[in-house]
């Protein structure tokens, strides 16, 4: 049986491996048509609330579950093999995630394939979780990050931030357009691909990143992840992170991560 962590919610097991499954709160064919995701276990810092707000305001909210880890696990022919659970909307994405996940598998090419076959089963199996009859109008997705990042000469651990960001397209990243820096820690920021939310944010002071929409085009800027799959169907996409503890570093942005799920909240009804 599967453990269930919010009130209201129920479990939808993934049919090829039922070890994996979906807790779900809310309705995917509500009249408020935004989908919440949580893809990682491992960062759940604000996902008690959105729960509690799906139930109050409608839409549904989505989270990935197996072991209580970051990344998923699959059983395929008695091996076990890793993806990052938002690195497999899309083929070129989810191979380069298996081989980056499993480097002992690399060369074991029909492991890898089938492997890449079970991710995309999974990828679909959240992606009709997600969106009921049709599509949902913006794809919420929840994130936690690790306090500051490798290499920032202040003993960060992590790998997203806004100053980091802000240094990427500095340096001609080409999977970003624009940056803004609000007054908020750089572990607390937006990564959205619509530009009025980004110009949203932007005036009201929040951390925010715009995606370049040539990610949907571009093969050397497909991650696999759900804001480049979201681009290439023209979604409107909105990642929510904050820091979170990581191995005794940092803190739990609690606080600041339910300000930015309101907020949000506050954009999608009033349908901007």
């Amino acid at each position: 049986m599967h453990t269930l962590l919010f009130a209201l919610s129920s479990a939808l097991t993934f049919p090829q491996q039922p070890n994996l499954y979906l807790e779900i709160v809310g309705d995917n064919n509500s009249s408020k048509d935004w989908a919440f995701f949580a893809p990682h276990e491992t960062e759940f810092v604000a996902n008690n609330y959105v729960a509690k707000q799906i139930v109050e305001k409608g839409g549904v909210f989505v989270v990935l579950r197996q072991e209580g880890k970051r990344h998923v696990t699959f059983d395929i022919d008695n091996q076990k093999v890793s993806i990052d659970p938002n690195r497999m909307f899309t083929k070129v994405g989810r191979l380069a995630s298996l081989k980056k996940s499993n480097p002992k598998h690399r060369s074991n090419t029909s492991l890898i394939n089938k492997a890449e076959k079970r991710a995309e089963a999974l990828s679909q199996f959240v992606l009709k979780a997600l969106s009921g009859e049709k599509p949902p109008s913006t794809i919420v997705a929840m994130h936690n990050n690790s306090n500051g990042y490798k290499g920032d000469g202040k003993n960060g651990i992590g790998n997203v931030s806004i100053i980091r960001y802000k240094a990427k397209l500095a340096s001609g990243a080409q999977y970003l357009i624009d940056t803004a820096s609000g007054t908020d820690d750089e572990d607390d920021l937006y990564f959205v691909t619509d530009k009025n939310d980004f110009n949203d944010m932007k005036q009201n002071g929040w951390n925010a990143v715009l995606q370049n929409p040539n990610v949907a085009t571009d093969p050397n800027e497909d991650d696999g992840s759900l804001s480049v799959y979201s681009e290439m169907k023209g979604y409107r996409y909105i990642n929510v992170e904050a820091e979170r503890v990581t191995h005794g570093f940092g803190e739990d942005h609690l606080s600041k991560q339910i300000e930015m799920v309101d907020y949000t909240f506050s954009l999608l009804e009033k349908g901007l």
